[in-house]
């Protein structure tokens, strides 16, 4: 008998769950979807960072116009994580833009660039990609393109949020699309084996050809069901958040990051607020005394009775889809929110779900099950790495950023750092590894590894060994490329600016 997929039935109406049922009915227009959640309570106005592959996607999956989703949700732009101070390092970028700080390999100039950069780029305010420019400048990525004769925007960008603007306007899209929202809370699953029969609340009993939990932490239809389970053991559990009123002319376009005794701050800017967080290990200090420095580190800008703590687990569910429910979001799995990672990828997530789902006949097939579990599992394991990249190289003196510099690092991270070591800026991974571990590594591409790893501290024993010579041609192409760069991204205009005279572009 041929499991057809007809109906989803969604557990969870935030901005996963919502982005969900938006994606699988764009991909699978013939299928009936509804997201249940108790959609009369308030939406907190929590600050969302995001990262580059979020515009596509709301824009090219979703085909959400950039001017309606600006007007309505009103983003500000992100254009790099900002490690503002990561373990007493000098402040580095992480942008967008990677790839420009970095020659093609085959460029007959390329040694002589990648070793200028190894070697005295690194941590130059001189050298700095449209990205790190818009930050630096406080700029927005609008600029008027005089070729076009209208207003232009840098791509390489990505958004942060206010969680009330972006889920009000999911829930109104929704509507629109046919993707119905129920007002109703899920008080109890119907399960035969793994197999779910129906979720229930107080008053309905909902029956689906295939459910998506997506349910948070909370877990309501996950919970009911036997499964693996990988925790990455992150030590870091716990965060403080809250937030303070500022003017528009104040944004920093960037998620800005800076160490503290027991984990990090972040500073996110939305159009209404600005967004403090405290990402801390709860084994190693006190509520009340991460609290404690939490508000002290911000000056106390904002009253310790308005910072809300929330709690979290790093690891993941390897079989995502199992029997007919699928996990999402925070119910699926999480990793410590150093890079942003967390929306984004269960929305890509949700897209390799349902173009396996639309180009296989909308089956719920055990093949396409563990097609779609392998895929997320990847995912997963590829996300951990790049985050235990920036604990590999951290320092710290309290007893929680010691035991972090021995934290231990999956054999892929560790190849990775080999061969750095060995080969410099080397784009071409030696296959040492297994075949399928060193494909893993190349969700996130080498170059992005190897950026930070030296802006972290890792050297590379194949410069330290050669010191090769970088021509004053190369470093005058260089310091002429970045100062164009910088003289464009002067004439774009400020959040404030765009905002205020700029949003019928």
């Amino acid at each position: 008998m041929t499991d057809t997929v007809d109906d989803i039935t969604i557990v969870g109406g935030g901005d996963t769950g919502l982005l969900t049922g938006l994606i699988l009915q764009q991909l699978n227009p013939g299928v009936d979807i509804e997201v249940v959640d108790d959609f009369d309570s308030e939406i907190a106005p929590v600050g969302k960072s995001t990262y580059l592959a979020i515009r596509n996607v709301l824009h090219d999956t979703l085909g959400i116009e950039e001017q309606r989703f600006v007007n309505e949700v009103r983003p500000v732009w992100k254009g790099s994580l900002y490690f503002r101070d990561w373990c007493d390092y000098p402040p580095f970028h992480y942008p967008f833009d990677v790839p420009d700080k970095f020659p093609e390999p085959e460029a007959p100039d390329a040694i002589e660039q990648y070793y200028h950069y190894y070697d005295e780029v690194c941590h130059s305010r001189d050298h700095l990609t449209k990205g790190e420019q818009l930050v630096e400048q406080e700029q927005s990525p609008w600029y008027y393109d005089v070729s076009t004769g209208g207003y232009e925007c840098y791509r390489n960008t990505a958004y942060h949020l206010n969680t009330e603007r972006f889920e009000s306007f999911l829930r109104e899209v929704c509507r629109e699309r046919g993707v119905s929202l129920v007002s109703d809370q899920i008080t109890d699953v119907e399960t035969t084996g793994n197999h779910v029969d129906a979720v229930r609340s107080k008053r309905q009993r909902y029956e689906s050809d295939l459910y998506v939990d997506a349910s948070g932490f909370n877990r309501v239809i996950r919970s009911e069901q036997d499964g693996e389970y990988v925790d990455f053991n992150f030590p870091l559990d716990s965060a403080f958040n809250a937030r303070i009123e500022r003017p528009l002319s104040d944004i920093v376009p960037a998620t800005i990051v800076e160490t503290g005794d027991y984990g990090w701050y972040w500073h996110i800017d939305t159009y209404d607020h600005r967004d403090f967080g405290y990402v801390f290990a709860s084994d190693y200090v006190s509520d009340e005394d991460a609290l404690a420095e939490f508000v002290d580190y911000w000056d106390g800008v904002f009253d310790p009775e308005d910072a809300v703590k929330l709690e979290f687990e790093s690891g993941y569910y390897p079989e995502a889809w199992q029997d007919n429910c699928v996990t999402i979001g925070n119910a699926e799995g999480f990793v410590e929110p150093l890079q942003s990672t967390g929306l984004v990828a269960n929305a890509q997530a949700t897209v390799t779900l349902a173009e396996l789902l639309s180009s296989h006949g909308r089956i719920n097939d055990a093949g396409l099950r563990e097609r779609y579990n392998k895929w997320v599992t990847r995912s997963w394991e590829s996300i951990y790495d790049f985050i235990a990249v920036h604990y590999k190289f951290s320092t710290g003196e309290t007893e929680f950023w010691q035991d972090m510099e021995n934290l231990a690092v999956s054999d892929r991270v560790e190849h990775l750092v080999e061969q750095f070591d060995e080969y410099g800026f080397d784009t071409n991974i030696n296959p040492t590894m297994n075949e399928a571990d060193v494909e893993d590594l190349l969700i996130f591409r080498p170059r992005n590894f190897y950026m930070l790893m030296r802006n972290m501290g890792a050297t590379s024993e194949f410069y330290e060994e050669h010191d090769f010579d970088v021509s004053e041609d190369v470093r005058r192409q260089e310091d002429d490329y970045y100062q164009r760069v910088a003289d464009e991204v002067e004439s774009y205009h400020t959040v404030e600016e765009f905002y205020k005279g700029l949003l019928q572009v």
